[in-house]
């Protein structure tokens, strides 16, 4: 495993993002971990943020020239990642869309850079569970333009089914014909949390363990 995803798995746990515990998923799934961007608001977190994002998509070789971020928290994600790319030379535009068209101003639902069929396009994301914010967005950048989507880049793959027996990124993959990449998977945070001490605290201890491989084993792909 990159040091950069072992750095994200830390930076997620001390933000308070990644907690273990007993939860009730929007999809009404009980689950034994969950994962809240809406705890990074610092400028310091979303500077860091933006840090792996850039970084991920550097390794993952994807050509772009915008960054597109879902309503709401794919905003954020879009500004501090072009940002951290900005920081490293390279210079990329991002846009995001209103859950509601403006009819005054300069009207539309997108703001930021005004997206043509030119453009090569990376969208980003926290999570992605059933893909259902990401086909809303593919259906606003028709709209807007019809670029070239050239990936998808969420913070962390959670592998579980989605619509179907398929994990949601299989199906987007399938579906669309779209890379999906993660900074992270469930497996990796698994793998290097498993008995880790962060801040004198093992995070992921065996009991904790054992209640993720059985909710793999229901809804795991």
């Amino acid at each position: 495993m990159q040091d950069y995803k072992k750095e994200f798995i830390e930076f997620l746990v001390r933000a308070g993002v990644l907690k273990f515990g007993d939860f009730t998923l929007k999809s009404g799934r009980k689950c034994p971990y969950f994962l809240n961007f809406g705890n990074i608001y610092s400028g310091s977190g979303i500077g860091e943020l933006g840090r792996f994002y850039a970084q991920a998509l550097r390794e993952s070789g994807v050509d772009f020239n915008v960054v597109f971020g879902p309503a709401y928290k794919g905003i954020p994600i879009s500004v501090a990642t072009c940002i951290a790319l900005a920081a490293d030379g390279v210079n990329a535009d991002y846009s995001y869309n209103r859950k509601e068209a403006k009819d005054h101003g300069e009207g539309g639902n997108i703001v930021g850079y005004k997206i043509g069929a030119e453009d090569k396009v990376v969208i980003v994301d926290d999570v992605m569970t059933a893909g259902t914010a990401l086909r809303e967005s593919l259906e606003i950048l028709k709209t807007a333009g019809s670029p070239t989507v050239s990936a998808v880049l969420i913070a962390a793959d959670r592998m579980e089914k989605g619509q179907g027996e398929k994990s949601a990124v299989e199906e987007v993959r399938d579906e669309f014909g779209i890379a999906v990449y993660s900074i992270v998977s469930l497996s990796e945070i698994v793998e290097y949390l498993h008995g880790r001490e962060i801040d004198g605290e093992v995070v992921l201890d065996d009991e904790k363990v054992a209640a993720i491989n059985n909710y793999r084993a229901e809804y795991g792909v």
